[in-house]
């Protein structure tokens, strides 16, 4: 109790009052110790295990600051131990769920039990002065903050319909800068919409395909039940990217047959294995990442949910877009010319970028260096960013402001 915000200021020998009116209970790993929202009718105090807790907010969980239990002591001396007690007095709502991450034994505070004890005017004092340093200490922070890793990023409900809706609109979108990146790289211009009946149905099923991924591996796939969690949740996150590859190279096909001849049947297999690496980054991009910076853009800065969606939407998408951007060219290069090597496409964009590089260096300077150029500043790389950011905030931002209509299907 001493280790507790609520209890740290308080006198040994009321403590040991309290302490005759708790009882232990023991847990294991993976029991759920309470749910958000209901009667927070006691309080814990976990001497041994750990528990996280994770709260709800616009139909997505949030991991809420980290766990609690055997952790170490902050700079004053307190640990996280404590849950519940800022809710226990009145028996209001619980703030989050409680999950065991491990076996352990915790000691319970019914709220009858504090409310007995806070009649003793001395030890209400002395809770009052606990709180009253705590929220001192904590004037300059925020009380919770949801920061849930990379590869936690739970999903927000699923409408097959809202994500359909917003794949249409983003298709054309999609498909125009796929042409001028295509241009960029090949130096001719195709169609800016051309197989729009292939490519519209394609791409409402390929971003379906992403969510709908999402929200399958995640309700079926329990990474703290494997000995290497962290390797199931990454496997769980770049699954969708390499399933949806198949569908992603028909779409890139459509867009190519002016500069190969070969049928969509072959054509599609040109530049898969570039092509999987850029799936596994859009996919990680559109779904993970764009949650991840939505939830770490400041509430002083934004409040609206819908603003909030899109900012998190462009940070992801600039992210991705950069990073996809290698893969995409390779795979793009060899799907129009399939006839060169991976090496020899690569090649190609190195020797484009040493009309970048002063002509005053030696010749292997000036490779070195447009290498260097063609890797960190690859040609193209605004129009594939804004295109990606583009896509992101379409798809991101229509499938959320759809979430509150009462649509039929949902996933």
């Amino acid at each position: 109790l001493k280790q507790s915000s609520m209890f740290h200021a308080c006198h040994d020998e009321a403590l040991r009052k309290v302490v005759k009116d708790m009882d232990r209970i023991e847990f294991q790993k993976g029991d759920i110790l309470m749910k958000q929202g209901d009667p927070q009718d006691r309080a814990f105090f976990i001497a041994e295990g750990q528990i996280r807790r994770e709260r709800l907010v616009n139909d997505r969980s949030h991991q809420v600051v980290d766990t609690f239990g055997n952790t170490d002591p902050d700079q004053y001396g307190n640990r996280k131990i404590a849950i519940g007690a800022l809710h226990v007095l009145k028996q209001e709502p619980s703030f989050a769920h409680a999950k065991c991450m491990s076996n352990g034994y915790l000691y319970t505070m019914p709220s009858d039990v504090l409310q007995k004890h806070l009649q003793d005017a001395s030890f209400a004092t002395q809770v009052v002065h606990s709180l009253s340093v705590e929220v001192r200490r904590q004037s300059n922070h925020v009380r919770w903050l949801m920061r849930t890793p990379l590869l936690e990023q739970r999903p927000k409900k699923t409408n097959v319909i809202a994500v359909s809706l917003a794949a249409s609109v983003e298709s054309f979108y999609r498909s125009g800068l796929n042409a001028a990146m295509n241009a960029r790289l090949s130096g001719q211009w195709g169609k800016l919409f051309p197989n729009m009946h292939i490519q519209m149905p394609a791409r409402i099923m390929y971003i379906n395909g992403f969510k709908g991924l999402r929200q399958f591996l995640d309700l079926t796939v329990k990474p703290d039940e494997y000995s290497s969690p962290t390797a199931v949740r990454l496997a769980a996150v770049i699954a969708p990217g390499i399933i949806m590859t198949p569908l992603s190279s028909i779409l890139e096909a459509t867009n190519a047959g002016h500069m190969n001849p070969e049928p969509i049947t072959t054509r599609w297999m040109r530049g898969i294995s570039w092509r999987m690496v850029r799936e596994v980054i859009f996919g990680i991009g559109l779904n993970q990442m764009s949650d991840y910076w939505e939830e770490r853009i400041p509430h002083s800065l934004v409040e609206a949910e819908a603003l909030r969606n899109a900012l998190g939407s462009l940070v992801a998408g600039v992210c991705s877009g950069y990073l996809s951007h290698i893969p995409h060219n390779l795979s793009t290069l060899k799907l129009m010319t399939p006839s060169k090597s991976y090496m020899d496409h690569l090649g190609a964009l190195v020797s484009q970028s040493e009309g970048r590089v002063p002509h005053s260096m030696s010749p292997a300077a000036r490779r070195a260096l447009a290498t260097g150029i063609a890797i960190m500043f690859p040609r193209a790389v605004m129009i594939r960013t804004a295109q990606i950011v583009g896509s992101f905030v379409i798809l991101n931002g229509t499938i959320n402001a759809l979430k509150y209509v009462e649509l039929p299907t949902s996933i």
